[in-house]
This record gives C-alpha cells, sequence and structure tokens, in this order.
C-alpha cells in the first residue's frame, strides 16, 4: 500500500501535467481541494508546485498558464490558519538564490501586502537558511514603502500591509513582528507608524486621511477602526515597560511621560502599578524605544548612556501626586483586580508595597485583597502568598475587621512566631483562602497554610473552625491534620473552644479522628465529658455512630446508658429503636463472622462491651414499648428480645451456677474484668501497670479480685482464636501481654500450658500471618525462662521458617538448651529434667508443660 502523501502528489501532479487553457477552473478546484487535508495536504499542494517549477519547459503560453495557477493556489494558502506552518516546510526543499524570493514574487504578480506576508512567515522558520531569507526579504521590502518620507503613498502602503495581515487568519500573529521592522528601518524624519496611536487628534487626523476609497478589498472606515482598536489597547502600563526605567529617570521626565495620558485615575494607576511590580528588575536597556517615544512626544530629555537598573519609586509616585493630586490610593488598591496583576516573588511584592508606602500613609486596605474573590484569583493569591510571609515593617493584618477570638485557647509560645504581621489571626484571610480552595485552588492554598501548620497548628484549627464556606473543604483538610494531635494530647480547653466556634465542624472533625485511630475513642470521650459537650457531640452526629460511641461512653461512666436510650427513644421513637435495632443485629452472634466493625476494633473484646450492654437496650425499649409506634418494628424487637435469651457473650467462660461465685455478682466481675482489658487496648492502662495489677490480684486476700483476676486470665487465654482479626497495633499488645503473663509465672497448671500452646501454634504459621507476628512478639517477652522448658526449646527448633525470619530467637534458644543440658543433674524415664537451680514454681510447670506439651509431641 503506498503512503498517502505519495498518493496525494501523484494526484497535485496530474493534475499539474493536464493543465490547459480549457480546464484552468477545473484544475484550480481539484488542487484546492487538497486543502481539506489540513497542513499534510497543503504543504504538498506547495511544495508540489514549487516542484514543478523547473518542469514547465519553454512554451512561454503554458508557463503563463502555470503562474497565473500558482498564484491563484498562493492566494488560497494566504487564507489559511496554517499559513506559516506550511512555508516553513514547503520551501525547506527549495535551494535559494540570491534573489529567489523578489523573482518567484514577481512571476506570481504578488501584491506588495502578499509579498510582506510571504517574508515575514518566512523570516519565522526555526531553518537558518529559510528565516534569513525571510528576514532579508522583507527588509527590501520596508526600506521600498519607506524610501520617500514625504510620499502619502508609502505610508498608506504600509497601512494595507498591516489591514491584509489583520484581516488573514494565519497572518494576525506577524503583525507585531511587521511593525517593529518598520519601525528599526523608518527614516527619522517621519513619526514610526507603531507609535501612530500616541498622536494628538489633530495630527494623527493629518496623517491619516479619513477618506480610504483607494484601499484594497475595504470600505473607508476599516483602517480607521482598526487604528481605534489598537489605541484602546495599547496603555499607559504598556508604553512604560517598553520605553523602560528611563521613564523614571528624573522627575521632569516621569511627569513629561505621564502627561501624555491625563486625567489620570485609579484604575490606569492600578495598571500601572501592575507592569512596574512585575518588571522592577530584569528590563533590558530599550534605546531605541526611549528615544522614539521621545521623538513622538516632543520630549527634550537628554540622552544618558546609563540606564538605571529599575523604576525610581520616589519620583514614579511623586511624579503622579503632583500630576493628579487628587488620587485616592486606596481606591487604586481596589482596582488591583485585572488580567495581568501577578505578584512574581517576595522582592516583587517588597517593591510593591514600598510604592504604597510612599504614596499613602494610611493602613494598606485589606479589603482590597481579602474582602471579596477576585476575578483574577491567580493574581489575588500570589499578593496573599507574600503578604503573610512578609515582616511587619512591610505588610500587616493586624487592622483586619474580623479577627480571631478565643486565642487564649492556644499555647502562648505558638503566638510568637505569628504575632509579627497577624496573618493568621485574620478571619478575613482565612475567609478568602477557603473560598479560594473551593474555586480549584485547593493544592495551591494548602501549600500557602503549610508554614502554619508547622509553626501554630492550633491557631489556625482554632481560625479555620470559624470559617463556614459551601464545602468547607479547606477545613475538613485541616482539621484531619490537626483534631487527631489535639485529641491525643487531651487539649480539652482548645477542643471546646472550637465547638463552640463550629459545632457541626468539629463533630464531623472528631468522626474522622475516631474513623482514623480507634484507640482514640476513650480519651476522645473522656475530654468530651470533662468539657460537658459529651451529650451535644452525641447529638451532632448519625445514631449508627452515636449509640456505638454512648456503649463506650457508658463503661467509662461518662454517661448514663439507660438515660440515653430513653431520651433517644421518647425524641425520636421509631427512628431511633430501628437505628438500635440494626446495631444488636450486628453484634448477634448469628451475624459475627459476616459484619464488620472495624471502626471498634478489636472486635472481640468491642463485641464483649457491647454484649454486655445489649440487655439495656432491650430492658428501655420494653419499658418504653408505647413510643414505639411500627408494628414491624415492634415484631423485630421481640424476635430480638427472645434471641436474646439464648445467647451469651463468647467471654462467658465462668459456670454462674459454681459455688464460688454467686450469682448476685458474677456479671459485675466479668464486666469488671472486660474494662480492664479494653482499658488496656485502647491505651488508657499501660502493660505494666496491668502485670502490677494482676499480680496484686492473683495474690489478694480478697476474694472478689482472685476471681476477677481468674477471669481477665480466662478471657485472654480465649481470644487467641480471634487474633487473626486483631489490628496490628492491639495485637502487638496482647502479644506482650500473654508473654509477660508467663515471664511473670501469672499462670501455672493448665493455664500454663495453653498459654505455651497458643505461642508455640502461632510460631507455626506462616511469616507474613497475624498470628506469627503474634507467636514472635510473645515469645520475646519470656525468653529467660527458656531454659527451665527444654522440650519446649526442642519443639521451638523444629520450626524450620523461624530460622529465616528470626535467627536471633533461634540462637537464644539453642542457647537456652545448651545451658540447661549442661546443669542437668540427672534425668528419669518420663523425659522429667530435674535441676538443681529449678525452684518449686519451675518443676511444677515443667510437670504440668509435659502434660500440656503431650498433645504437640503424638502430633508433630
Amino acid at each position: 500500500m503506498f503512503p498517502f502523501s505519495s498518493l496525494l502528489s501523484s494526484h497535485i501532479r496530474f493534475f499539474l501535467q493536464s493543465l490547459n487553457g480549457s480546464n484552468f477552473d477545473c484544475v484550480l478546484r481539484e488542487l484546492c481541494q487538497t486543502l481539506e487535508y489540513g497542513a499534510e495536504g497543503s504543504i504538498l499542494l506547495l511544495q508540489t508546485c514549487l516542484d514543478h517549477m523547473n518542469l514547465m519547459g519553454e512554451d512561454m503560453q503554458r508557463k503563463k498558464l502555470m503562474w497565473d495557477l500558482f498564484s491563484e493556489v498562493f492566494s488560497c494558502l494566504l487564507d489559511q490558519p496554517n499559513f506559516g506552518t506550511v512555508c516553513h516546510e514547503a520551501f525547506k526543499s527549495v535551494i535559494f538564490s540570491k534573489n529567489f524570493l523578489r523573482e518567484f514574487s514577481s512571476e506570481l504578480q504578488l501584491s506588495v501586502s502578499k509579498k510582506v506576508a510571504l517574508g515575514l512567515a518566512l523570516a519565522d522558520s526555526e531553518h537558518v537558511e529559510i528565516r534569513t531569507t525571510g528576514q532579508d526579504f522583507c527588509v527590501g521590502l520596508i526600506h521600498e514603502l519607506c524610501g520617500d518620507p514625504a510620499s502619502l503613498d508609502s505610508l498608506e502602503e504600509i497601512q494595507n500591509v498591516i489591514l491584509f495581515l489583520y484581516q488573514s487568519k494565519g497572518l494576525t500573529k506577524y503583525v507585531d513582528f511587521f511593525m517593529q521592522m518598520v519601525a528599526l528601518t523608518e527614516p527619522k524624519e517621519r513619526t514610526p507608524l507603531i507609535l501612530a496611536p500616541l498622536l494628538r487628534g489633530d495630527a494623527k487626523d493629518s496623517r491619516f486621511p479619513r477618506n480610504l476609497d483607494v484601499f484594497h478589498n475595504c470600505n473607508e472606515n476599516d483602517f480607521y477602526s482598526l487604528l481605534v482598536e489598537m489605541e484602546s489597547e495599547t496603555s499607559m502600563a504598556d508604553i512604560m515597560r517598553e520605553v523602560g526605567y528611563r521613564c523614571t529617570i528624573n522627575s521632569t521626565h516621569c511627569k513629561e511621560v505621564l502627561s501624555n495620558f491625563l486625567p489620570l485615575n485609579e484604575v490606569t494607576l492600578s495598571k500601572i502599578l501592575s507592569t512596574v511590580t512585575r518588571t522592577y528588575s530584569g528590563l533590558e536597556d530599550s534605546q531605541l524605544s526611549h528615544s522614539i517615544f521621545c521623538a513622538v512626544i516632543d520630549s527634550c530629555a537628554a540622552f544618558d548612556k546609563s540606564c538605571p537598573d529599575s523604576w525610581n519609586v520616589d519620583i514614579l509616585v511623586d511624579s503622579v501626586n503632583q500630576l493628579a493630586p487628587g488620587i485616592n490610593w486606596q481606591i487604586v488598591m481596589e482596582y488591583l483586580d485585572h488580567e495581568g496583576f501577578y505578584i512574581p516573588n517576595s522582592q516583587a511584592f517588597s517593591f510593591f508595597m514600598s510604592i504604597y508606602a510612599r504614596a499613602c500613609q494610611d493602613p494598606f486596605p485589606l479589603h482590597a485583597v481579602c474582602g471579596s474573590i477576585w476575578k483574577n484569583i491567580d493574581g489575588q493569591l500570589s499578593f496573599l502568598r507574600y503578604a503573610v510571609s512578609a515582616p511587619v515593617e512591610i505588610f500587616t493584618f493586624e487592622h483586619s475587621i474580623r479577627k480571631l477570638a478565643y486565642v487564649e485557647a492556644c499555647d502562648c509560645q505558638e503566638l510568637s512566631p505569628i504575632q509579627g504581621n497577624h496573618a493568621w489571626l485574620s478571619l478575613d484571610l482565612l475567609d478568602v483562602l477557603c473560598q479560594c480552595a473551593e474555586r480549584g485552588y485547593a493544592s495551591y492554598v494548602r501549600e500557602m497554610i503549610e508554614d502554619p501548620l508547622k509553626h501554630c497548628p492550633e491557631l489556625l484549627l482554632l481560625g479555620i473552625s470559624q470559617v463556614n464556606t459551601a464545602f468547607n473543604l479547606l477545613q475538613r483538610d485541616v482539621f484531619s491534620t490537626i483534631l487527631p494531635v489535639v485529641v491525643e494530647n487531651s487539649m480539652g480547653s482548645l477542643i471546646l473552644h472550637l465547638w463552640h466556634s463550629n459545632c457541626k465542624l468539629v463533630a464531623r472533625g472528631l468522626m474522622g479522628t475516631i474513623e482514623a485511630d480507634q484507640n482514640s475513642i476513650m480519651r476522645l470521650l473522656a475530654i468530651c465529658y470533662e468539657q460537658k459537650i459529651l451529650s451535644s457531640f452525641l447529638e451532632q452526629i448519625p445514631f449508627s455512630f452515636s449509640i456505638r460511641l454512648a456503649v463506650f461512653a457508658s463503661q467509662g461512666d461518662y454517661l448514663c446508658l439507660e438515660k440515653w436510650l430513653c431520651d433517644n427513644l421518647k425524641d425520636y421513637k421509631d427512628i431511633f429503636v430501628q437505628e438500635c435495632l440494626k446495631f444488636l443485629k450486628e453484634i448477634s452472634l448469628d451475624a459475627a463472622q459476616d459484619t464488620s466493625v472495624e471502626l471498634f476494633q478489636p472486635p472481640s473484646i468491642v463485641d464483649n462491651i457491647y454484649f454486655k450492654t445489649s440487655s439495656t437496650f432491650l430492658k428501655v425499649f420494653r419499658a418504653n414499648i408505647e413510643y414505639i409506634t411500627s408494628d414491624r418494628i415492634a415484631e423485630d424487637l421481640e424476635r430480638m428480645n427472645m434471641d436474646s435469651m439464648h445467647v451469651k457473650p463468647r467471654f462467658q467462660n465462668v459456670d454462674t451456677s459454681n459455688s464460688s461465685i454467686s450469682n448476685g455478682y458474677a456479671d459485675d466481675i466479668e464486666a469488671e474484668a472486660g474494662s480492664y482489658l479494653s482499658q488496656m487496648f485502647f491505651s488508657q492502662m499501660t502493660i505494666h501497670v496491668m502485670i502490677q495489677m494482676l499480680t496484686n490480684f492473683k495474690e489478694s486476700s480478697q476474694k472478689r479480685e482472685r476471681l476477677v483476676f481468674e477471669h481477665v486470665i480466662q478471657n485472654l487465654l480465649e481470644e487467641y482464636k480471634f487474633f487473626p482479626r486483631y489490628p496490628e497495633k492491639q495485637l502487638k499488645i496482647v502479644a506482650i501481654i500473654f508473654g509477660s503473663l508467663i515471664k511473670h509465672r501469672l499462670v501455672n497448671n493448665l493455664n500454663l500450658g495453653i498459654a505455651l500452646r497458643s505461642v508455640l501454634d502461632a510460631l507455626r504459621k506462616p511469616t507474613d500471618s497475624k498470628l506469627f507476628l503474634f507467636g514472635t512478639k510473645a515469645l520475646e517477652q519470656f525468653l529467660d525462662r527458656l531454659v527451665e522448658l527444654p522440650q519446649y526449646c526442642s519443639l521451638i527448633l523444629q520450626i524450620s521458617h523461624l530460622r529465616g525470619t528470626h535467627p536471633e530467637i533461634v540462637s537464644f534458644v539453642e542457647n537456652a538448651l545448651a545451658r540447661n543440658s549442661s546443669s542437668s543433674l540427672e534425668k528419669d524415664e518420663d523425659n522429667t529434667y530435674i535441676t538443681s537451680s529449678q525452684d518449686d514454681y519451675t518443676a511444677a510447670a515443667s510437670e504440668n508443660l509435659e502434660v500440656s506439651l503431650l498433645p504437640f509431641m503424638l502430633f508433630f
């Protein structure tokens, strides 16, 4: 298959070769249709025509016909928006002679405007030879146009060229380039066309006749309208940028420049400030532009070879104040919201503020930048970005209308780094930043608040809580970052102030904190209870959340669950009961394996807490049945009540018929044991304190404490089957407590065997499992006791993958076994070791270990 370009080139050549006097229009129409293939079709058409120029032969009639065809094709190409690209590519294959373009355009009988268009297009090429040829061709044409300064025709011809370029889709971009070349080549005797819009009205009328009937393809007002448009787009700020720093070289010249744009107003000055701020440094010395401008305005300014390296602020401001003494500089600041305003860096910001400080002694009008969202949000944020970090002597937010309340809730050390310009005490600033974040500038605003997030996070949190926007996007982001730290540090007074500022936002933030860290539940509830906002907090959040938290709060004596249930039942009736029934169904034993309660993990401990309170739910509903109006909900409640009679929590392992525990307080003992485990898992009690308490309870003279100890041990041992569902943090906690029970001899006889068997079983699990993590962590706690347990050491050493993952443990076990062998005195036939160093407890433990490990030895 032939490529598309080859087929199209053949198609074009066929029509060129078939050209004759009778089919001229048909061939032209077919060739112009190739333009429909876009840039590729246009390039191939011009390229093929250029190649065919050398194949026209000596037949003068045919050559003229061919040139006429090429001229028409070229005119069609000029109307294409991609004309420049087409020329760049098509002329790459041409070998340029000195006069090639001149001869080429002459043969095509191109007008001056089309010749200029061709030259400008080629002068824009990336190819050096083509670009140079195009530039030389354009310069030659312009020299011819400007050859006679007194000729009105040459001026009109230049105007024709400008109009032609403006009216062509693909040539408009070359207007500025053409006008710059004209300005460089025009004789001094005539006013440069580029500066013509600056002429006085009478001079402009005398130099640019309104009667333009001779213009090609345009009515008499087209060019004049074009000049008016150019004049309206030529601002004082643009002229100052073009002329450069010499505008403010002295007061006389500065006033001379500015006086050409009288009357000066606040809008014009705001744009001048924008321009001089963006170009406060780095402008090249435009001697030519300055000289031309001075000639246009008949300036008598003396030429100075040395050029300032920036704008002279004092001269600029003083000149403005003398020419327009009624200027209100605060209103000038209010007009900064315009296209083009942008502060590029902190130096530019300082330069801008130096202008304002020179011009006005009043504080900067903060409402101009913080009162509302600008149309030019990029410009607004560029100003605020450097304003918030500016030294107080340059910029301050101290006079902000809306200031942060409750500052006393923050750490005094936090206030010192931001007391300078008071940026983060301004609610006006925070408000506009929050609004900008919701207009697509969230990332930009987050960068701006990185500094207060690091140095005064509590202050930022307090301020952001007092701002409400449509979506509270930035507020939620800040809360999710800072609030968990506030809860972790138990900063209750700050949370109270936040609650008074925006309780809904704080409630959502606290929910997010719980979702991110389940261990914060009890700490958060304690803070809410201490600050007397617990009830309000539970009212602000959904029932699916508040019901669970109410249960936890009742465990810490922060809330009377029965009263809370009664109050909500009376207020919300069926809606509340329905949510409670959902909760009870989730914690039922039948649904335990299918229901995810990840938010309140570890599930076994939490489920036990829930089960202990489920009877309270049913009791309250039975006592207030009159508030339940739905028959379906009443039926569900009755069914749930019947089911509860056959369901017991999985922690209920004590036989209440046992004479050692009276029915009067068995549930209390179970609840107390569960509360200790709960406090440990939720970081309210350290492991060291837990072990010390269990040690005291074990040896206690009070029967109740000994029973609580037995319940804790029993519950922990039976939790083993649920460890795979534990989060990693809780799993490590239970592993440490498990191993510590063995280390501190808090389990003996059968319980010691169960504990050791559980650890050994966990070590045999895959290395990437949670149980293996539990096993290694637990074993690390009682390594120093392994010398007493030689059989256990032997079983550990049989676990092959342990050597690869924890060689240090294997080495310790081997050393323990070796020490045991070297210190043993005798070994009886029943595999019972008797050593001189073992105390009575060790002997009993070893004896019980023989029994407890018997199933392992038989199986493995």
